[in-house]
């Protein structure tokens, strides 16, 4: 008889909890925040990691523009660096027998910047 009992009241409250009114309805995913824009003027510094010959680029202050997500990075005097942003923050690029990688996080770009010989690691932030 007790099962019985036991058995009907776990029923009942299943049926009473099928009945209720349900609570209100959950508030929107609020939407995803738009990416920070990637064109600007960029401003910062290079330092150096390698230096296997005497005739390697010297660090210092890096400036830049970036015009469609592309930008021309200073080597030397006479040699300019193409790189490019692409939509997941990877930098790429490069000239001749020189190679460039990186990544941008929000407003800053880092990366660096090699011919095998010699070596610049900079870092910069979008000016507003």
């Amino acid at each position: 008889m007790r099962i019985h009992r036991a058995a009907v009241l776990a029923a009942l409250c299943a049926v009473l909890s099928a009945c209720a009114t349900p609570g209100p309805p959950a508030a929107p995913a609020a939407p995803p925040k738009p990416p920070e824009p990637v064109d600007g003027a960029y401003r910062g510094t290079s330092t150096r990691f390698q230096a296997d010959i005497r005739t390697c680029p010297h660090p210092g202050l890096v400036h830049f523009d970036v015009i469609d997500n592309a930008f021309q990075l200073r080597w030397d005097g006479k040699t300019q660096v193409s790189g490019s942003i692409a939509a997941d923050g990877t930098i790429s690029g490069g000239a001749e027998r020189i190679t460039l990688v990186g990544k941008r996080d929000g407003n800053k770009l880092e990366g660096d910047v090699t011919n095998g010989d010699c070596g610049l690691h900079f870092t910069v932030i979008r000016q507003h």
